[in-house]
């Protein structure tokens, strides 16, 4: 993950910026130890306890914030994010899954120690010869609120709509064989729906923001409820299923240990009635030029099913991360150990604080 994932910046824009101190960058001095230090063991007690996820699933959760909680919207560096995100899992396998997601959100009015922020998510994943699809369109918004120089608390609300869809295209059906050969000119004669038609969505979550504007030391706790509203999703007029509500809690820190150096531990569950994720890593981040190149590496385990070696490469405003699922549960029978890939890109529009007037030339 990105330092800038969690707070807006404030020195950089000039002493004109209307941003909160407790949301600037950083510069080096002290960090609070002990803050720190309830915030990791705050982080392991919660997440084991947290989950049980039948929703769409990442092994980079820092790239795609607000799938877990519509309150870290318009909650980082810059003026205005977009990320993108493409997931392959289980391609060893002949039923694969594929997921995108596509999202942009911004800081849509700021005043004093407050920042309204606006987003926009779009996902989806899709399986099997018939192309099963879940889609999901989501716009949400964000109040952050700074309570002191260090610390703020943001709540966030999103409302979409989903659908689950499949094409009958690629399966053979009966009415196809003429009793010799297998015709696929010949009409299934099959009548069903293949979508499930628009269902709205609503969701909500909290989220507790701690940033130390004289370090790069960043930190961030938060929950999310998703699909409070229950829909029900299927494919005939009269029969559905409720979908049920999924809970997320997601945590993220970076503390800087030195010039060059910072410590990076993130971690996130998921309950969705039986299904269940635990995802939790930590490793390092190393800055070839500070403050404007860095290297990150990771590792991080989705409980009771793979080990996820990760790298990251932050260039300006741009981020781009690379993971492996490796996978350790009983499917490794099928899968030989190959589990998923995944790449996320990021870009975050940071304004150029302005430069200063000067004269050209000495006035004598």
């Amino acid at each position: 993950m990105s330092n800038a994932d969690f707070l807006p910046q404030a020195a950089e824009l000039g002493k004109n910026t209307s941003l909160p101190s407790a949301l600037a960058p950083y510069s080096v001095s002290k960090i609070s130890a002990n803050m720190i230090n309830r915030f990791i063991l705050l982080l392991f007690l919660l997440l084991p306890a947290c989950m049980l996820a039948q929703d769409l699933h990442f092994s980079q959760p820092y790239h795609n914030p607000m799938h877990f909680n519509p309150a870290q919207t318009g909650a980082f560096t810059g003026t205005l994010r977009a990320m993108g995100m493409y997931r392959d899992q289980w391609s060893s396998v002949p039923v694969s899954f594929r997921t995108f997601a596509l999202g942009a959100d911004m800081k849509a009015w700021e005043r004093e120690s407050t920042i309204v922020g606006a987003g926009l998510l779009i996902q989806q994943d899709k399986a099997g010869d018939a192309g099963l699809s879940w889609t999901q369109i989501g716009l949400s918004g964000s109040v952050i609120r700074m309570l002191n120089d260090w610390n703020a608390l943001a709540a966030g609300f999103g409302v979409g709509f989903m659908q689950r869809r499949f094409d009958i295209s690629g399966l053979t059906f009966r009415n196809q064989w003429t009793g010799d050969v297998f015709d696929p000119a010949l009409p299934t004669k099959e009548n069903f729906n293949q979508s499930s038609g628009l269902k709205p969505s609503i969701s909500a979550g909290l989220s507790w923001i701690f940033a130390n504007p004289d370090t790069r030391t960043r930190a961030n706790l938060g929950a999310g409820i998703f699909h409070l509203n229950q829909p029900y999703v299927g494919f005939q007029d009269d029969a559905g299923e409720k979908l049920p509500s999924r809970i997320a809690i997601q945590a993220n820190t970076t503390i800087q240990l030195n010039e060059f150096l910072d410590l990076v531990v993130f971690g996130v569950g998921q309950r969705m009635k039986t299904a269940q994720e635990v995802l939790a890593g930590g490793g390092g981040r190393i800055w070839l030029v500070p403050e404007e190149t860095a290297l990150q590496f990771t590792l991080g385990m989705r409980l009771g099913d793979a080990l996820i070696p990760a790298i990251q490469y932050e260039f300006g405003n741009w981020t781009v991360g690379v993971s492996y699922d490796w996978n350790i549960s009983d499917f490794d029978v099928a899968t030989r150990g190959r589990g998923g890939f995944e790449l996320a890109v990021v870009y975050r529009a940071v304004p150029v604080p302005p430069v200063k007037a000067f004269k050209s030339c000495p006035i004598f």
